[in-house]
């Protein structure tokens, strides 16, 4: 789910526990639940709680989020919310996003620690995949879903999204198998276009098919010359990961931020 901006369930569930937490020392002080809560606290580590518990359940997700230098006391309110306005319940959540997105990234590189940057080679997985592919926004912020799916609202991405996910038409290995209910690994799914046997990955259908190539050359022409006006590299010197992830609408990582938009 990497794709459209969801996290983990485990990442979730804390972000959610640790608002709670928020709303119980800070809030809402003066609620039953929230002295029920407090009272509980006190007494967690002496008592043998479950581990289900809500107060254990809140303690991991601090821990989850390496935020706990000051559970179970009330947690410091950041700037954000303490200018939000009074009906804005959403600020401390908002606020809670960015440790979360980084909780994710750094889970994620752990589970490709080889990875390249920039980034290079073949990929193992669709998660890895897109991992590499669009390296440079996700260091910003993981919920924020790729460009290619938010910067063309006249169009509709769901082919594109289709091509990431390996369920589109024209790759028949990644079609969903009704009968067994599974379709092919990422890197065992072969191109029907190339006599080679290559695997049918997004830089293959985008750059390399002869079968597929031809639908992305207005784009690259245009890209060249976007990159010649804003004094980047030349197309011809980026390596395959980087023309597929400017076609997918990522920004050259030299290029002003002024020029994103652009």
């Amino acid at each position: 789910m990497i794709e459209l901006g969801i996290p983990p369930l485990i990442l979730q569930q804390a972000l959610q526990l640790v608002a709670l937490h928020f709303r119980y020392t800070v809030l809402h002080t003066n609620t039953i639940a929230a002295k029920l809560y407090t009272l509980r606290c006190k007494f967690r580590c002496s008592n043998a709680h479950p581990q289900h518990t809500i107060e254990n359940r809140i303690a991991k997700a601090h821990s989850t989020l390496m935020i706990s230098s000051t559970y179970p006391g009330p947690p410091s309110v950041p700037r954000s919310v303490t200018l939000a306005k009074p009906k804005n319940r959403n600020s401390y959540t908002t606020f809670l996003k960015p440790i979360v997105s980084a909780e994710w990234l750094s889970q994620i590189r752990l589970k490709y620690p080889q990875s390249p940057l920039p980034p290079s080679g073949n990929v193992s997985s669709r998660q890895h995949a897109h991992f590499l592919l669009h390296h440079l926004s996700l260091c910003n912020n993981l919920y924020k879903l790729p460009p290619y799916l938010t910067m063309c609202a006249h169009r509709n991405p769901m082919s594109l999204l289709r091509l990431r996910s390996q369920s589109h038409q024209s790759i028949p290995t990644h079609m969903l198998n009704i009968a067994d209910n599974q379709r092919d690994a990422y890197d065992s799914g072969v191109c029907l276009y190339c006599p080679s046997g290559v695997t049918c990955s997004e830089i293959h259908l985008i750059l390399e098919c002869p079968a597929t190539s031809h639908v992305a050359l207005d784009l690259i022409q245009l890209l060249t010359t976007l990159l010649y006006d804003t004094c980047q590299p030349d197309w011809s010197t980026l390596t395959t990961h980087e023309q597929t992830s400017l076609i997918l609408g990522d920004p050259p990582s030299t290029l002003s931020t002024k020029f994103h938009h652009v």
